[in-house]
């Protein structure tokens, strides 16, 4: 019989209920696989073709799968199926297109293969400790959506939560929340946070960030209770971003 799949989580202060000092989210301990890794692992599972093709024929699927969603198609596979979708609302049926108030979208939705896997997948804590001193980011939520969908809108605010992230000192230029493209360049937001707490950020994407790809990092010298370190800490978003106009 196969293994049990099994997902590591550390559980982490619930910034989102201040009132309850004891209540925790769980996050996930993963990394991000890309279609280099799929067809390493398909040449791996004794396949006829060579990686470089395996590599070749995903790339073109993945621009086939964008081109029918420009379209205005859903695609579906095996896992999910993707749906195009306009959010925002229309004032009048004679109404226009606005970007500054409508938005682009996809819904995915899970096949029911891919919820059967979900529900065989095993949950094994490995930190249970959420009341250590932690810095950590838990959570970015796209503000224009409301989801935590891992997008990220260029030129508009993104909501951080976790856990010691506030900035100790905006004006210094080694401190302050860093957004890091495909290409491994930094761009550090230099708009004044909305909001800048221990427990939450609300950062503005610089509207010149290219799409795609995106990390983020906080460095700060936060150490809670008024101090400061006397270095910068670094506090990277354990998830791969995707940022998009």
């Amino acid at each position: 019989m196969a293994e049990k799949p099994v997902w590591k989580a550390s559980l982490r202060p619930n910034s989102l209920t201040p009132d309850n000092p004891n209540d925790c989210i769980a996050v996930v301990k993963s990394d991000t696989k890309t279609n280099d890794d799929l067809a390493g692992r398909i040449v791996s599972e004794r396949s006829e073709f060579r990686k470089e093709t395996i590599l070749s024929i995903l790339t073109i699927r993945d621009k086939l799968v964008k081109n029918y969603i420009e379209e205005g198609a859903s695609f579906r596979d095996g896992l999910v199926q993707i749906s195009p979708r306009i959010s925002g609302v229309w004032e009048s049926a004679m109404a226009q297109f606005d970007p500054a108030i409508h938005r682009r979208t996809v819904d995915v939705t899970l096949t029911q293969d891919m919820r059967n896997a979900l529900d065989a997948i095993a949950v094994s804590v490995i930190d249970r400790n959420a009341t250590a001193t932690t810095n950590a980011i838990t959570l970015v939520t796209n503000s224009l959506s409301g989801e935590a969908d891992g997008t990220i809108p260029i030129g508009e605010d993104i909501i951080i939560d976790g856990d010691k992230i506030k900035i100790q000192d905006e004006k210094d230029e080694e401190q302050g929340v860093f957004i890091i493209d495909a290409e491994g360049k930094e761009h550090k937001v230099t708009r004044k946070l909305i909001d800048n707490k221990a427990k939450r950020l609300i950062a503005r994407i610089p509207s010149d960030f290219p799409e795609g790809e995106a990390k983020i990092v906080i460095k700060t010298k936060y150490a809670g209770s008024g101090t400061a370190l006397k270095t910068v800490r670094s506090i990277p978003y354990n998830m791969i971003l995707k940022a998009v106009k």
